[in-house]
This record gives C-alpha cells, structure tokens and sequence, in this order.
C-alpha cells in the first residue's frame, strides 16, 4: 500500500496542475465558442433572409452540433473544476497528517451534555475526535458517524462497519472521488427527513374524473388559440380556457405545498444520484435493489420542472399545457413505483459516506490496530495513546484491569497526566464500540512502530465518564451538586444489569472539604465495587492509596511522577507506574507564578 503522504501529495500536485491545464483550455475555447455562434448566427439571418425553408433546415440540422459544442466546452470547467476540488481534498488530508485537522466539521451540534462520555472525551467540537475522523458529504452520513461514536448502534453494525470500511482502506482514490463528487452539497438533515416524509404523503394529482381533463384541457386550449386566431366571432374561444383555468384554480394551493415540500430536493438529489452511482462501485460490493442513480435523476428533474412556477409568464404554460398538475401527476406515479425502494437506497448512501471517513482514518493512520473483543472479563492494552495528541508527543502506555468489580487508583501531581490518560482509555474504547481501528501501537517512544499493539476489550463495554461536571446556573445547581447527579447517574448505571459499565472518575467530589471528599471518595469506591464494577479513578487524594492493602481489595494503585531536574525544571515521562504517587508540582508551580512560599516549606513539601 502507498505511504499515505506520498499519495496525498502525488494527487495534490497532479490534479492540481489539470485543473490549471483544462481551465486554460476552457478559457481559450470560450473565445472560439463566441466566434463560432456569432458565425453561426449571421449564417441563419443570410439564409433565413434570402430562403426561409433552407434556414430553417440549416439551422435545425446545426442545433443539435452546437449544443453539443456547448455541452462539451461546459464539461471542461466541470471537469476543471473537480480536479481543483480533488487537490484541495488531498492538501487537506496532508494538512490532516500534519495533526492540523480544524478544516474539518467538528459536529458541535451533536453534543449532549448528558451523554454518559460525550463532553468529557471530547467527541465533539473543536479539536474533537468527530473532527478528527469526519470526512462526510451528507447529513445522514454525518449523523450515523455521530451516532456510531454516541454509541447509538449495535454490536453488529460496528462488525459491519470493520469489515466494510477495512475493504474501502486500499482504495484512498475511490473515497477522494466520493468526497469531490458531494463535495458542495451543503446537505442538512431537514432535507432527508422531508424526502422521507415526502414519500408518506398522499398522491395530490387529480384522479377522479378531473383526470381526464389533464389530457383534455390542453387540447381544448389550442382548439380555443386557433378559433381566435381564424374564426369569428373571436370570443367563443374563450370558452376552451374555461376547464384548464378550472382546473388550475381547484389545485392551486395543492401544487403550492407540494412545490415548497419539494422545492429544495431538486439539485440534492442530482448530487444524491451522483454519489450513488459511485457508490455502486464501492470496494467490497454493496446490493442495491432497481436502479437508483436513474430513478433520482428523473425525481430531480420531475422536481425541478416545477420551479417553471417562479417564472412570470409560466400562466401562459400552465393554461395552455397545465404544466404543474402533469408534472405532479408524473411525481405521484414516481412516488407509487420508487416508494419502497428509497429508505433503503438512502441508507447504504448514508452508510457509504460514513464508511469514507472509517477508511480514511485507517488509511491515514496504518500503524493503528483493531480491536480484539474477548468474553473475558478484561480490558488490557499494549501501547495505547490518545489519538488527538500529535504523534510526535505521544506517550503510549500499557495496561489490564479485570472488569468484574476491579478499580485503578491514578494519583500524581499536577499536569502529570493522569486525565488525559483517563480519555485515552475511554476515547479508544468509544472507537472500538464504533467498529473503528484503535491508537494501541508498539515499540519505544522513540523508534518507530515495529508491530501493532492490541486493545482486548468486552464487546460493547458501555463508558461513563465524570470529569468535567459544572454549575448550572439555569438550574441553581452548583458544580458540586451536578457532579453527585452525575455519580448517581454513574452508580445505576453500573448497579444495572443490562449493560456492563467501564467508569473514568477525575478528582470525585471535588467540590466539598478535604475530610468529607475523602470519606466520600472511600464509600463511593467500596460501593462500586460491591456492584461489581470497573474503571479508573484519577485523585490528588493519596490516602486512598491505602485501600489497596485492604483485605480482598480489588483496587490497583498507579502513579504519574513528575521529576526536578538539576536547574530546577518540571520533568514529566507520562507513564504509568505501580504504587501511589511520591512527587508533587503545586507548590513548585505556585512559587513560579509569584505566590511567595517560603523555602523551607516548598522543601518540606518534596520530603
């Protein structure tokens, strides 16, 4: 497989110069065109001036040439046009690479501040693990991206996702194709869910006996045009008008609804036909049953024939041919044909869309490993890191915690690590869930990655996290008293026994007194241990140490140090070590800040 910067870069600089090449050529041939249909005109005006039937000849044999001209010089800008695009896609990925991915959506609109992990891991928003990952050109992409890491799918869908996306790894073009192909959509999901809701509706075209008149009307029209035109007295012609303009007035606000329902689908579903059609190629295959690329490409043109009603002099067209009620009618047999056949095409394009983003992560990032899922009570890894720190400052570390009612105590000082390793852990694991490839890697942090490492985890091992529990003022809640919903929220969780819960804890009742956030911190740990739950709890509290020695404890003491160098630096290795933390930083911190703190203290402190 291609080392990913070098094909990023390759399609970057090769695009890049075809789309300067054919926008050249575009601009070149635009003065030709505007030679040729001048030519072309004043050839018309002599032949139409000196004889008309060999004018018209001329110019109905010459029309289908020159639209045909024009077609092919637009398809040059179009094609232009997609190149630059493409380059731009592959400048972002090298951007990507570079660890600098805030030119990408970071779905902040997803975030749900309940959510068992969502704010804490940082899923969403800016410099997020959806920013990070999403690649997506449509909104019902976007949401099951969303979903997949909200964890809002089941265990048979993240299988899916592995396989499928591990198949679409190999090819980086095909995906870059896709994202170009969708890349000015600007999709919402108010569009999908009113193409869904479309297809509920009820048929609006006439199909009583009015029906016939649909077929009847126009020709009474002409019938009443020529009368007017030819035979007198002139008036009674007026008569043939009356069905269509009958017509035309019973439907009004019918063909009104259903235009402003449908009004907004039109170019979307030419783009939606387009990605489809592509993704009918996707590596490893995908069933899609009749033919989708061309049923929405005649629903977008059905569609888009009904904006004719914005035009001033369309009354003319609808008295005449009752333009709007025939193209209803047409939409209403689509709906009848295609009704089934929609939900579905929509979701394996949705499906698809997400599928781009899984792969592109993998394909950008080889060095990561798939999870192992055990039935094992366990949750072990080999160099795990947090895959949203740049990989040059990456520290990985190794750990295994039994998951039937076993706790890992972190201490260490500050900014020693101890939250982020928490996220990592849980950030991996909402990856895992999501049937995505993990940041388990190997080797020293030094040398490069040799061998993959593993995440050996239990099948849909459901994370909680508390870590950045805050007031509320709308709701009088103080930071304190939101973190005890939050534990309380934690605590049924894991006395549940419909799921099986893996909790992160950072600095639990931190916002009450010394004494009682040690009691508290005590009584909550036995308790949820009792319930026979598993997780790691980072604390400044190092008397928790002791329930370690405890007689039957299932709790394991680490430690994140923090070292003083010889000139008097802060010196962190962000690695896990047993037994309870035997360094601190605060007062250090302090005095370099400006807090006066006597030196006798700052060296009692470090005894």
């Amino acid at each position: 497989m291609q080392n990913p910067d070098n094909f990023y870069q390759q399609t970057s600089i090769d695009n890049a110069g075809k789309a300067k090449t054919l926008q050249s050529c575009y601009d070149r041939l635009a003065l030709v065109r505007l030679v040729v249909f001048i030519g072309w005109l004043a050839l018309l005006i002599v032949l139409f001036s000196n004889n008309f039937l060999i004018g018209l000849a001329v110019f109905v044999g010459s029309l289908p040439s020159v639209a045909y001209g024009v077609r092919w010089h637009l398809n040059i800008q179009k094609q232009a046009e997609e190149a630059a695009v493409l380059a731009g896609l592959a400048e972002g990925e090298l951007r990507a690479l570079e660890h600098d991915f805030e030119h990408f959506d970071g779905g902040a609109d997803f975030l749900e501040s309940a959510h068992p992990y969502a704010v804490d891991l940082d899923i969403f928003g800016r410099q997020s693990l959806f920013q990070f990952i999403n690649r997506t050109v449509t909104a019902p992409g976007r949401s099951r991206l969303a979903d997949a890491l909200l964890g809002y799918h089941d265990e048979g869908q993240a299988a899916r996702t592995r396989v499928q996306s591990k198949d679409m790894e190999a090819s980086p073009d095909w995906c870059l194709r896709f994202r170009t192909l969708g890349h000015d959509l600007n999709d919402e999901i108010g569009n999908f869910d009113r193409l869904l809701g479309w297809l509920d509706r009820p048929a609006v075209a006439p199909t009583d006996w009015t029906r016939v008149l649909l077929f009847i009307a126009p020709v009474l029209t002409l019938a009443s045009i020529a009368w007017m035109l030819f035979m007198t007295p002139w008036q009674l012609g007026v008569i043939g008008f009356l069905p269509a303009i009958w017509l035309i007035r019973k439907y009004q606000e019918v063909t009104a609804a259903e235009h402003a329902h449908t009004a907004a689908m039109g170019n979307l579903l030419k783009t939606y036909a387009a990605l489809l059609e592509h993704a009918e190629t996707r590596p490893g295959g995908i069933e899609l049953t009749g033919a989708p690329q061309r049923a929405l490409q005649r629903l977008s043109f059905l569609i888009s024939q009904l904006d004719v009603r914005y035009n001033p002099f369309s009354i003319l067209l609808e008295v005449s041919t009752l333009w709007s009620l025939n193209k209803l009618r047409r939409l209403d047999a689509w709906r009848e044909e295609h009704k089934a056949d929609l939900p579905g095409w929509l979701a394996a394009l949705s499906e698809t869309d997400a599928l781009v983003s899984w792969a592109t992560l993998r394909y950008n990032h080889p060095e990561w490993t798939d999870p192992v899922f055990t039935n094992e009570p366990i949750v072990e890894a080999t160099g795990l890191g947090h895959p949203l720190l740049a990989p040059g400052g990456r520290i990985t570390n190794d750990f295994s915690i039994n998951t039937d009612g076993h706790i890992h105590l972190i201490t260490g000082s500050n900014m020693a690590g101890k939250s982020t390793w928490l996220r990592t852990v849980g950030i991996n694991l909402v990856l895992a869930n999501a049937g995505g490839p993990v940041c388990a890697l190997s080797g020293s942090d030094e040398s490069p990655v040799t061998s993959p490492g593993i995440l050996r985890t239990r099948p849909n091992l459901q994370v909680w996290t508390s870590m950045r529990t805050q007031d509320d003022l709308s709701e009088s809640t103080s930071s304190f008293y939101a973190e005890l919903k939050r534990l309380k929220a934690i605590i049924e969780a894991v006395s549940s026994p419909d799921q099986e819960v893996f909790f992160l804890l950072d600095e639990i009742l931190k916002g009450t007194n010394s004494r009682d956030r040690h009691t508290g911190s005590r009584a909550l740990i036995r308790q949820l241990i009792r319930e026979r739950g598993a997780g790691i709890i980072a604390t400044h509290d190092l008397e928790l140490g002791a329930l370690e020695a405890e007689p039957g404890s299932h709790v394991e003491n680490y430690a994140m140090e923090v070292q003083v160098s010889a000139s008097g630096d802060l010196v962190f290795d962000y690695k896990l070590h047993p037994g309870v933390c035997q360094s601190f930083n605060a007062t250090a911190l302090m005095a370099r800040m400006g807090i006066d703190i006597p030196d006798e203290e700052i060296r009692l402190h470090h005894k």
